[in-house]
């Protein structure tokens, strides 16, 4: 999965909202198509390492986030 990049739900093409730019609270279902079987409900706020961006949207894809040690 090293290859694919990592973002927030909001920004993504996948992330079932009708908004043109979603926001960080805004909850919608996923509909990537390995993941739509789950019917996963997310914030705009989450994301994962199936990020598409958006057409239209200027937004960044990061790294996939580290573990963090405590």
């Amino acid at each position: 999965m090293a290859d694919r990049q990592w973002g927030n739900c909001k920004g993504c093409r996948y992330f079932d909202s009708h908004n043109p730019q979603p926001g960080s609270g805004d909850t919608h279902q996923c509909m990537q198509p390995e993941l739509q079987e789950f019917e996963l409900e997310l914030t705009g706020d989450s994301g994962c390492n199936h990020y598409e961006a958006r057409v239209g949207l200027d937004t960044s894809t990061y790294g996939e986030p580290g573990s963090s040690i405590h």
